[in-house]
């Protein structure tokens, strides 16, 4: 407090009234001068940089204001937006991008636009050899901030502009204020490139080359009334801005102020700043923010580039739908068509399959018939012992009835005896029967055995007649096979007959035939059984070797070649092989048949 304020007068009342007005003005100017003007100051460089960049803008306020005590106070993005929220300011001082989302947010109003200063726009910089923009995609690139205007927001249009994509291809390092973080960070290898504000690279190589020498700048642009490097458009200046709080007549006083300095900060009105408005409207950031529903047109707007492919693809989509509809009704015709050629084929293939079946039964009985007509007074032998047993054993009986010389037992013996020689006669008919009867193919398990033995039975006639002695070598635990047991016998007889035709010339005590069975691997079918038939006669030669159980082919003077090749087939068609072998000794021949083992569940 002066020490006006306290003097006493003694003179007339007017005089006191007058020193105590006095006083009260001197009070309140006291006040006024001890009241701060606050101007927040945006950091981007650190505190000290940022009060000593603007200090001839806070000496010419001093000196034009002399009422009032000028203070600048550096804050970052973040601190500048609370202390505005706490109306802690009168003044700011901020880049323009931030400045259009506070004049949203708490209604500040620019007063003046730097003049001369450094120009508002971005630089990218590396240490790798990078060129233009693209060269992000899938890289690493260090910023201060998103909310950043000449931090990120510049480069984040650029990317948008160069591919829509761009933004999403590359990973954003967040390094914080200040600013030569995110250099730093492309130093470090923990960024691949960084964000910077417009000629701050050549402030960091100017203040340490050593440390920032290794970063360039790429995705460079020309700008005129700069040296430094850009990568983006240049931005008005930044503004001074009043807060809502600041009375107009001090805004009016710090503009006028501000529009007189001379030297240090240049300040001119206040510019237009729509280009910035439009790049934070193309990115939808700050008061461009959508929070409400999205209308058609800002949909459409949004989307257009997708909408146009979406209505190509649709486009191309129902042109190659009618394309498919028109091939598939085409394709389905034609298919019709073929399917009813199909059929037809079908029909008359199964005709033709029915109808060799049917002559393949026909050729088997045939053959059957063959093979009987070939044994048959062997056959007619074999049925004349029983019949000749059974007259005698009647012609007996009937002596004895005669003559009365009988007794119950001697009769009872005689006929035992002709049941049985009549028995045995059956036994062989039946089986005659079985063997030329015309049937179906039947599969069903078989003891190869007991399929020999029933072949002897039905040969045995025939070999004694021709005075041939059989071997026959069979293993009672010989695997079980799968086949129709019929024309496995037919086949059997077959080979049975040919080898006691080959074996016409052969001398009587040199005639035989050996029949063995033993289990045997193939290399490509698995396990199985082999059945071999072997003869003493005159063999074959290699020329018939080469047509063996070839059809209408024969070495027989009588034959027609229908034997061993109706034997061959029957044999394939159980899976198995037939194969002529000449033997070690080089005497006769031995046809091997290999069957497959039956797979038992």
């Amino acid at each position: 407090m002066h020490n006006t304020a306290r003097v006493r007068f003694r003179g007339p009342l007017i005089f006191r009234w007058m020193a105590l007005v006095l006083g009260l003005l001197l009070v309140a100017d006291e006040a006024l001068a001890e009241t701060p003007l606050r101007v927040g100051v945006l950091d981007y460089l650190g505190s000290e940089h940022s009060l000593a960049h603007w200090a001839p803008t806070e000496k010419a306020l001093a000196a034009a204001l002399p009422d009032h005590e000028v203070r600048l106070v550096a804050l970052d993005i973040h601190q500048l937006d609370a202390a505005l929220a706490a109306g802690d300011l009168d003044f700011v001082i901020t880049n323009p991008g931030n400045y259009a989302e506070l004049e949203y947010r708490y209604h500040i109003s620019r007063v003046a636009t730097a003049e001369g200063d450094q120009p508002v726009a971005s630089t990218l910089v590396a240490r790798e050899d990078m060129t233009g923009i693209g060269d992000l995609a899938g890289k690493r690139l260090a910023i201060v901030a998103p909310e950043a205007f000449g931090g990120f927001q510049l480069i984040w249009s650029e990317m948008a502009d160069t591919d829509r994509g761009l933004p999403g291809k590359v990973e954003l390092v967040v390094t914080g204020y200040p600013m030569q973080r995110a250099a730093q960070a492309v130093l470090d290898g923990t960024a691949d490139a960084a964000v910077l504000r417009a000629c701050m690279l050549e402030e960091l190589q100017a203040e340490d080359r050593a440390r920032y020498g290794a970063l360039h700048a790429f995705a460079q642009r020309s700008v005129e009334g700069t040296d430094c490097a850009v990568s983006s458009p240049v931005y008005p200046g930044w503004p001074f801005a009043k807060t809502r709080a600041t009375s107009p007549e001090l805004a009016k006083q710090v503009a006028v102020a501000l529009l007189q300095i001379r030297q240090g900060n240049l300040w001119t009105v206040p510019l237009d700043y729509q280009p910035v408005h439009e790049l934070m409207r193309k990115l939808q950031i700050g008061p461009y923010v959508r929070t409400g529903p999205v209308s058609i047109r800002e949909f459409i707007a949004d989307y257009r580039d997708w909408l146009i492919a979406l209505a190509a693809a649709l486009a191309f989509w129902a042109l190659y739908s009618v394309r498919i509809e028109t091939l598939v009704r085409r394709r389905t015709r034609a298919l019709d068509q073929a399917n009813a050629q199909l059929k037809l084929e079908m029909a008359e293939r199964q005709r033709a399959e029915e109808a060799d079946r049917q002559h393949r039964r026909e050729l088997d009985h045939v053959a059957r018939l063959s093979i009987l007509g070939e044994m048959a007074s062997s056959i007619a032998h074999e049925l004349n012992q029983p019949l000749s047993a059974i007259s005698n054993y009647a012609q007996g009986c009937l002596l004895r009835l005669k003559t009365g010389n009988f007794t119950t037992s001697d009769m009872e013996t005689a006929s035992s005896e002709i049941a049985a020689q009549a028995n045995r006669a059956a036994t062989v008919i039946q089986r005659i029967r079985a063997f030329v009867r015309k049937r179906e193919s039947q599969r069903a398990p078989v003891e190869i055995c007991d399929l020999l033995d029933e072949c002897a039975a039905l040969f045995d006639a025939a070999v004694h007649r021709a005075g041939v002695v059989v071997d026959l070598h069979c293993p009672p635990d010989l695997p079980v096979i799968s086949g129709d047991k019929v024309q496995l016998t037919q086949v059997v007889l077959n080979l049975i007959q040919n080898a006691i035709d080959a074996m016409s010339e052969t001398a009587p005590e040199a005639r035989r035939i050996t029949i063995r069975a033993e289990p045997a691997r193939d290399s490509s079918e698995g396990e199985g059984v082999c059945v071999s038939v072997r003869d003493h006669g005159h063999g074959m030669s290699g020329a018939a070797m080469d047509h063996f159980a070839e059809a209408f082919y024969t070495t027989k003077s009588e034959g027609i070649g229908l034997g061993l090749a109706l034997s061959h087939s029957i044999v394939e068609a159980h899976g198995g092989t037939m194969r002529a072998q000449t033997p070690e000794d080089g005497i006769g021949l031995r046809v091997a048949i290999w069957l497959p083992v039956e797979e038992l569940e």
